[in-house]
C-alpha cells in the first residue's frame, strides 16, 4: 500500500507505506507500516476478526512496561468510539479485507477504463461507484459487525443523503483484482493504493504472546476493558 496526500494532514506518523500479508477467508493480516522520517521507525499490526493488534515505533514508550503490543477489540465499540472517534476507520482503513469487502458489497457500477499497467502488469482499468450505504446494508461474514462499523463512520464523514465513493480498480488477464485505489472518508490516511500479488501464498497472522500485550482501554478513564470483565489486558 502506498499513501498519497493532496495537502499536509498534520498528524505526523500519517503512513508513508505498508505491506504484508492477507487472508481474505479469515480474514487476517499482518501488515508493515512505513511511517514518516522522525517518527521514530516502522509501526506492526496484526488484524484478525473483530480485533486488531498494533506495535508502535520502538521509539514510542510503551503504555506498560515490557508490553510493547497494544490490543482494540471492537466488539466494545462504544468505547473506542467515543474516546478515539476516527480510530476505528483510520485503522480498518488500513485493512486490504475492508477495503475489497467494500467493493464486494456496495458496488453499484462501473466504467472501463482501457487497458493500462500495474505494477508491470497489463490490467483492465476500472472505475467503480460504490454505495456507502449499500455496503453497510449487505456487511456480513466474522468481520462484518466491525466493518459496518467503519462504514457507518465513513458514511457521518461523507454527508448527504446517498453517500458513494469512487475506487480504481485493475483486474489482470486471469480476472484477478490485483490494485485498487480510494480514498476512505473520515480517516485521515489520504489516498490508498493497494496492489496485490503472489496470490496462494500462505498467511500466518498470530496474536502476539500475551505477556507482551496491553489494551488500548488502558488509555480510557475508568479502566482497562477486559479487567472490566474480570480478565487481563491480553487480548486472548
Amino acid at each position: 500500500m502506498t499513501f498519497t496526500h493532496n495537502a499536509p494532514s498534520g498528524a505526523s506518523a500519517t503512513p508513508l507505506y505498508a505491506d504484508g500479508a492477507v487472508d481474505f477467508q479469515s480474514p487476517s493480516a499482518t501488515i508493515r507500516i512505513e511511517l514518516p522520517r522522525g517518527s521514530g521507525g516502522d509501526e506492526s499490526m496484526v488484524f484478525l476478526p473483530g480485533r486488531v493488534f498494533f506495535k508502535p515505533p520502538a521509539s514510542s514508550p510503551p503504555l506498560q512496561a515490557g508490553r510493547p503490543w497494544i490490543f482494540a477489540n471492537f466488539a466494545d465499540i462504544a468505547k473506542y468510539k467515543i474516546n478515539f472517534p476516527p480510530y476505528i476507520v483510520q485503522t480498518e482503513s488500513i485493512n486490504p479485507a475492508f477495503t475489497l469487502d467494500e467493493l464486494a458489497w456496495g458496488s453499484t457500477s462501473a466504467v472501463a477504463g482501457g487497458t493500462s499497467p500495474f505494477q508491470g502488469v497489463t490490467t483492465d482499468e476500472y472505475l467503480v461507484t460504490v454505495s456507502l450505504d449499500r455496503a453497510l446494508s449487505n456487511a456480513t461474514g466474522p468481520n462484518g459487525d466491525v466493518f459496518a462499523r467503519t462504514l457507518s463512520s465513513e458514511i457521518s464523514a461523507s454527508g448527504g443523503a446517498a453517500p458513494t465513493m469512487a475506487v480504481e480498480a485493475w483486474v489482470d488477464g486471469a480476472g484477478r483484482l490485483v490494485g485498487a485505489r480510494v480514498a476512505p472518508p473520515g480517516a485521515g490516511i489520504g489516498t490508498v493504493t493497494i496492489a496485490l500479488d503472489k496470490f496462494g501464498t500462505p498467511v500466518h497472522a498470530d496474536k502476539p504472546p500475551r505477556a507482551k500485550v496491553v489494551d488500548l482501554a488502558a488509555m480510557i478513564p475508568g479502566g482497562e476493558q477486559e479487567a472490566l470483565n474480570g480478565g487481563d489486558t491480553d487480548g486472548a
